[in-house]
């Protein structure tokens, strides 16, 4: 079953990824804009990074330890997600109706 799926969900993650990160900036800077979601994002970004790099290490480590199920498990991009996010600042986001938002 995983060699049959694997190449479609490949492709798809290609195809969709971008458009999902530029989703996820869009609504990222649309929280910022609520009140009091800066001071929340500001302890909750750090705690999930950090425990998305435990994640991260754990499942490299079952995978080097031999266990099967942990070469079936996604591993978190830090690095990527970081870069989206910085790269995205300043950058102008088209919106819905066709016009172009700054932020």
């Amino acid at each position: 079953m995983y060699s049959k799926y694997e190449p479609t969900a490949m492709e798809l993650c290609y195809k969709y990824g971008p458009v999902a990160e530029k989703c996820a900036v869009v609504a990222w800077r649309s929280l910022n804009r609520l009140p009091l979601f800066p001071q929340v994002a500001q302890i909750a970004v750090p705690t999930a990074a950090f425990w998305s790099g435990k994640y991260n290490q754990m499942v490299g480590s079952a995978a080097e330890g031999g266990y099967a199920i942990a070469l079936y498990l996604p591993l978190i991009p830090i690095e990527r997600i970081g870069k989206v996010f910085d790269e995205s600042i300043g950058e102008p986001i088209v919106s819905t109706n066709g016009g172009v938002m700054a932020y």
